[in-house]
């Protein structure tokens, strides 16, 4: 299977949906309410998903298009799907301990977990975001959103 047709395919429904949350003020219904509007955070989040969908997107289709032979990452095997597997188990894992952990604990073996399976090869830049990146939603979203996530409980 041809991973850069997924990828233009992926990128172009990405940044669709993200268009329609830009273009669009009907969508929410309550919601956290700052000066700026409550759409807000999602129009922040529309403008990077499209930003990367194009970062992905955008060098896929230039290859398509020049038609550039293959490289061994571009070819998805679709033999066996143990990767799936994982992905979800990974997922799952996540889902149950959650609660459990909290977010700042769970979350980074999360992260490197998929990481793994998506074989990331700079290990000490994964561990660090993997760790990083947790800290900066967690402190992001208690101190502008003041939503706060799962914490630690053993109970």
């Amino acid at each position: 299977m041809n991973r850069r047709k997924i990828d233009v395919v992926f990128s172009s429904i990405l940044i669709i949906a993200s268009l329609v949350i830009l273009s669009s003020d009907k969508l929410v219904e309550g919601g956290v309410e700052t000066d700026l509007g409550s759409m807000l955070l999602p129009r922040i989040v529309a403008v990077f998903i499209i930003i990367f969908s194009a970062m992905i997107g955008v060098p896929s289709l230039l290859n398509l298009i020049r038609k550039t032979p293959l490289r061994g990452l571009e070819q998805i095997d679709t033999e066996g799907f143990l990767g799936i597997g994982i992905y979800i188990a990974i997922l799952a894992a996540y889902w149950l301990a959650l609660p459990h952990l909290g977010f700042l604990v769970a979350t980074p073996f999360a992260m490197f977990g998929v990481a793994i399976l998506l074989e990331g090869r700079n290990w000490p830049v994964m561990a660090a975001v993997s760790l990083v990146i947790p800290l900066v939603v967690d402190y992001g979203s208690s101190i502008f959103l003041h939503v706060f996530l799962p914490p630690w409980t053993l109970s």
